[in-house]
């Protein structure tokens, strides 16, 4: 049934439209024809007027365009014409006139200049219909040789009233096929309402439910076709959804911008990239499309996509257009619309995309930019630029062939070396040729140049090997540096006045920090390289004092924010070495062409004297307001108009015997016209000045005092005073005179100090030099001055020091100079002597006036000696420290001599110096490399010949060469000081061997270990003991200790003291070289020692000398009487050990008992057995 009623309606609907489409078509003919009729008839009008309005333009001439409004009003009057308008030879509009009644304008200027400016043809008349044949443009050309310049007349017709006629005539025919129609049509209407357009309907609300995902299918009832077509469009409609997903899905994975416009240009699709560029969202670029992001100036290019969208023909497009991006700017996008086609090859609209090519155009317009400025740059060069190839030119700027006297193209293809002159043409030739040979790829060297008027220049060229069109050429510049030469030489002074003169040059960017760009080398003087500021841009800001730095900052601020060209600051900067200076600074702002600051260059003087100048003026004042100063006020004449009491005070003048006097009625006249020339000049310029004057008081006494002047100024600046201060400083003279005798002399004896004799010494060879006579200098150490000073104090030892500068200064010439360079030595300078001789009297002179003893105020009777070397000029060096140094080499010599004597230097006594100096380095790595060694020497007992223990000796064997002996380097390590590191050595090495003898089962015998006098001397020796046994495990019983005698009574108060601290750690106690000091039954007495040890040198007379044997048996006797252990060192032979066992030395120790070895072979035997018979 379904089936019938739907081909039923078909059938219905098949005649009506077919009766309404035969109806149409007889309607639209009719319709058609009238009105081709009518646009006929409007073309002929049209072409009637135009040819009429170009015809009376051409008679009337130029006046004729003024006119045209009169024409128009005189003889046009058409109800199509919609205005008229002439439009010249350089297609600018020249005069429009609308007809009356007419009510506005169809198409506006912009659109008729447009339409105008595609027309190519100017000289053909025209006719367009527009706007779908609204209306009608004619263009009408004017003969240009009528007196008018060319142009065309338009003529804008609208078919309005055609089209109302046409319709007219078609009315009848209407209304005739329209009555049956309309009753078919209702009927027909009721059908499809009843079959389809309900049933439509309800699909077409599924089919939104659906798109909408409400419903996940499309609901079927029934069988027939509505139905079916429901099931069929629900599938195609999953299958759409499903495409379209993986269709969005890959758009919007590509990273250009994409859309889809439908055939009205209607924006129905962007993708994510789209959205990205733009900035708008999905539904806001639906809404507003994609041509609102196309620059409206670019818009026009895309009427022909337009054209072809209406029409229903689209094609392929492509522009280059601007689209604008996010940020409001304006992108460059190559545009590609590709048209869409339906199914049924209709057109469904573009596929459009768009890549960025701004990067492209930038970077184009930038090569061309820089290429042009770059050639502009070589033309306009003042540094002649040259190509050449094979010797000859095949370019040359202006300003190259100008200095050779060419035009630029007179040079070209013509060879280098006819410009050069005939010396100097072979080594241009030659750097030529290496450089196309490929010897050399750059040269740079200067030549004599020839002009063309034959004019000679110098000229500096450098050049370079390049491949130029795949063939090699040389490209270069070339300067003319005749004047260079003594430009160099010119802006080498200059350099050389901005070193040394005291403001530094210094560049800063105007960035955060102002790193420093440049600055002048002479900021060395401030502790600072120039590299060092510089290198890594260092910021100026840290250099400013942390007070000052506001102040800075917000005065560069101003200077570059309120456009100021320059500022003058003072503030401080921290310099090299942490201290803090005043500077002045003058900056100026340089600036770009823009008006931006580039960076601030900069003078910085050091005005740090005259900030504590102003600070001593400062505090000055306020001394000088309680009129303890003199204060003097002038007008600007200058006549005095004040001054205070104290000026009265200090100059005898009553205050109304100076006022309207000038202030030169107090001067002195020392000084001269310049002083105050330069005063009034510094007064002017800065304001103010300070310095020392000499005045003269009322009494006609001349006094020095220290003047400060200021310049008064009112708010305007204007000069309105001079005030004045003054001090008397005599008193202040006074002591710079002291403090000078004080710098130079010494105030314990007041001789001439170090300072002073070596000035005079210096004085004295350049005399000698002149006069051609000898210097002598003679170096004095006193001898036993040290034990005095150490025995009975400094103070006693001062007073002596003072004694025997009187004594010697007595028998000094005026003319030499006596002076003491500290401690107890002395150097005197003696000038203008002949011989040799003559200084060694003056010599054996000082060495008898001090065989006299001095008496103290203390009471004791002191005697000293003197040990003095002597040099002499020229003979022994032409510097005064070289004459200093060979006397005091002298003086050692004369101290190993047996003192109290004088010697001359030699060149051996420099030689013994300099292998002195070598040994002291050799023994300070010596110690570093453990050089040295421990050998044992056994000490054995008299009566039954065992070993009773072993004395340590160290050794000295170098890497590389032979054994150095004891007595050569041990008096250097007690001497340097290096004794203490290497005692404290042999110490901890003497006990741990004692401890590896007892773990190795050895019987246990003590170890002795000599203490020098220094390491005995020193404070914490008592503790180096304990930790030597300490850190071994080495019983202090085992451990004997050997102190000299000498060392024992150098320090009386404290010897006792330590002795008994050593004691106390269980360690024996040993006097070695017993005899050769103050050997006293008084101090053995007090002191606890065990063990005294006879010298070698009373051994060695055992036999020979009854005084030798004496004084043996004597010390034996007194060890006996105090229960010590004696001992004999240095026995070699059996009659000294005879002896020695008839006097009852209890040990002997000896080349004879054995000699010193080495740890490792110090056996059993040794340890274990007795002597063999013949020595006991």
């Amino acid at each position: 049934m379904s089936r019938l009623f739907s081909l039923r309606a078909l059938l219905l609907s098949a005649f009506l439209g077919f009766g309404l489409l035969v109806s149409a078509y007889q309607v639209a003919s009719v319709y058609r024809h009238s009105l081709q009729e009518a646009m006929a008839e409007l073309e002929i009008t049209t072409d009637f007027i135009g040819h009429f309005l170009a015809g009376g333009l051409e008679q009337g001439g130029p006046a004729s365009i003024e006119r045209l409004g009169h024409l128009f009003a005189e003889h046009l009057n058409h109800p199509s014409l919609v205005y008229a308008a002439v439009v010249d030879g350089g297609r600018h509009m020249r005069s429009l006139s609308l007809p009356q009644g007419a009510m506005r304008m169809p198409l506006s200027m912009p659109q008729i200049e447009h339409l105008l400016h595609q027309r190519g043809d100017w000289e053909a008349t025209h006719l367009q219909w527009l706007e779908r044949d609204e209306l009608l443009l004619g263009a009408y050309p004017i003969d240009p040789h009528a007196g008018v310049d060319g142009g065309v007349v338009v003529l804008v017709m609208r078919t309005d009233g055609l089209r109302e006629n046409a319709w007219g005539r078609t009315g009848e025919q209407l209304l005739l096929l329209l009555l049956p129609l309309l009753l078919l049509a209702v009927l027909l209407a009721w059908l499809l309402k009843r079959l389809l357009t309900d049933r439509i309907e309800e699909l077409l609300q599924d089919v939104r439910r659906l798109s909408r995902g409400r419903i996940s299918q499309l609901p079927v009832l029934g069988n027939d076709e509505v139905s079916q077509l429901a099931a069929e469009f629900g599938q195609l409609m999953q299958k759409m959804i499903s495409a379209r997903d993986y269709n969005e899905y890959l758009l919007d994975c590509i990273p250009s911008p994409v859309w889809q416009v439908d055939p009205q240009q209607r924006c129905v699709y962007v993708n994510a990239a789209w959205m990205a560029f733009t900035g708008c969202s999905r539904a806001e670029s639906l809404q507003e499309g994609w041509w609102q992001a196309v620059h409206p100036d670019d818009r026009a290019l895309l009427e022909p996509l337009l054209v072809a969208g209406t029409g229903g023909c689209g094609a392929d497009f492509a522009r280059r257009l601007r689209l604008r991006a996010r940020s409001g700017r304006y992108h460059w996008m190559q545009l590609h619309c590709e048209p869409l086609v339906g199914r049924e090859g209709g057109f469904n609209g573009y596929l459009s995309s768009a890549f960025d090519i701004q990067a492209e155009l930038d970077a184009g317009v930038e090569l061309q930019a820089n290429e042009a400025r770059f050639r502009g740059l070589v033309e306009q060069s003042l540094v002649g630029v040259y190509v050449l190839r094979e010797g000859h030119f095949e370019y040359v700027n202006p300003r190259m062939a100008e200095w050779f006297g060419y035009k630029p193209q007179e040079l070209v293809a013509r060879s280098l070396l006819d410009l050069v002159t005939e010396g100097d043409r072979e080594m241009v030739r030659e750097m030529l040729d290496r450089r196309e040979r490929g010897e050399l790829r750059s040269a740079h060297y200067e030549f004599r140049a020839l002009t063309r008027d034959g004019r000679e220049f110098v000229a500096e060229a450098f050049g370079t090997r390049i491949e130029l069109d795949g063939l090699p050429a040389i490209i270069g510049t070339l300067l003319d540096v005749t004047q260079g030469h003594k430009d160099r030489e010119t802006v080498q002074a200059v350099v050389d006045a901005v070193v040394a003169s005291p403001m530094v040059m210094l560049r800063r960017e105007v960035r955060m920090g102002w790193p420093v760009q440049f600055v002048s080398a002479n900021v060395g003087r401030w502790g600072y390289s120039a590299e060092s500021l510089t290198e890594g841009q260092r910021w100026f800001t840290t250099l400013i004092h942390p007070d000052d730095l506001r102040q800075v900052i917000e005065e560069v601020e101003r200077c570059i924010f309120e456009e100021r060209p320059e500022f003058v600051l003072e503030y401080r900067i921290r310099t090299g070495i942490g201290t803090f200076i005043w500077v002045e600074d003058y900056s100026r702002v340089h600036r770009d062409t823009a008006g931006q600051p580039l960076f601030l260059e900069s003078l910085l003087i050091d005005i740090s004297a005259r900030k504590a100048a102003d600070e001593k003026l400062r505090h000055a004042a306020a001394v000088f307001t309680n009129a303890r100063e003199g204060v003097v006020i002038t007008d600007t004449t200058p006549k005095i108009i004040a001054v205070n009491r104290a000026f009265c005070d200090i100059t005898g003048y009553e205050e109304q015997e100076v006022i309207g006097r000038n202030p030169s009625v107090v001067s002195s006249g020392r000084q001269s016209r310049e002083f105050y020339r330069d005063m009034w000049a510094a007064l002017i310029g800065e304001g103010h000045w300070q310095g020392e004057v000499w005045n003269r008081r009322k009494s006609g006494e001349v006094f020095p005092q220290w003047h400060s002047i200021s310049a008064v100024r009112d708010d305007k600046g204007k000069l309105t005073n001079y005030v004045a201060v003054f001090s008397d400083i005599s008193q202040l003279k006074e002591s710079e005179a002291q403090l000078e005798r004080l710098a130079h002399y010494d105030p314990l004896t007041e001789l001439p100090n170090r300072i002073l004799v070596q000035s005079h010494l210096n004085g004295a060879i350049e005399r000698a030099r002149r006069l051609h006579c000898k210097v002598a200098v003679l170096f004095l150490d006193l001898d036993g001055f040290k034990r005095v000073n150490d025995s009975l104090g400094h103070s006693v030892g001062d007073e002596l020091l003072v004694l025997i500068a009187s004594r010697l200064r007595q028998r000094i010439r005026a003319e030499d100079m006596f002076a003491r360079l500290g401690g107890d030595e002395f150097l005197l300078v003696l000038e203008g002597i002949g011989h040799p001789e003559e200084a060694a009297l003056v010599a054996q002179d000082l060495i008898d006036l001090l065989q006299q003893p001095f008496r103290v105020g203390s009471g004791h009777e002191l005697f000293v000696g003197a040990s003095i070397g002597i040099s002499l000029f020229p003979d022994d060096g032409q510097e005064m420290s070289e004459l200093i140094r060979c006397s005091d080499v002298a003086m050692y010599q004369a101290k190993e001599n047996g003192r109290n004597n004088y010697q001359f230097h030699t060149e051996e006594l420099t030689r013994a110096a300099e292998n002195r100096q070598a040994l002291e380095s050799r023994l300070h790595r010596a110690i570093t490399a453990q050089e040295f060694e421990l050998h044992y020497q056994p000490q054995v007992d008299v009566a039954s010949g065992r070993v009773l223990g072993f004395e340590a000796l160290v050794r000295w064997r170098p890497g590389s060469g032979e054994p150095v002996s004891p007595a050569v380097f041990i008096p250097l390590l007690e001497e340097t000081g290096l004794i203490l590191a290497l005692g404290e050595w042999v110490l901890q090495e003497a006990c741990s061997q004692a401890m590896r003898w007892r773990a190795a089962g050895l019987p246990e015998v003590p170890v002795s270990v000599n203490l020098s006098p220094r390491q005995f001397q020193h404070l914490d020796v008592v503790e180096l003991v304990r930790r030597a046994l300490e850190s071994t495990g080495l019983p202090g019983a085992l451990l004997e200790l050997e102190i000299t005698e000498g060392a024992l009574m150098a320090q009386d108060l404290t010897t006792q003291e330590r002795l008994a601290e050593l004691k106390a750690l269980g360690v024996h106690l040993a006097v070695d070289d017993f005899g050769t000091g103050y050997s006293s039954l008084a101090y053995l007495s007090r002191f606890p020692i065990d063990k005294l040890k006879i010298d070698k040198s009373f051994i060695d007379g055992l036999g020979q000398d009854a005084r030798a044997d004496k004084i043996v048996a004597t010390i034996i006797a007194m060890g006996q009487s105090l229960d010590l252990h004696v001992v004999a060192e240095g026995v070699e032979n059996s009659a000294q050990l005879e002896l020695l066992r008839a006097h009852g030395c209890d040990a002997v120790q000896g080349y004879l008992t054995g000699r010193p070895l080495p740890a490792g072979q110090i056996g059993t035997r040794l340890v274990d057995q007795p002597l063999p018979a013949a020595l006991v």
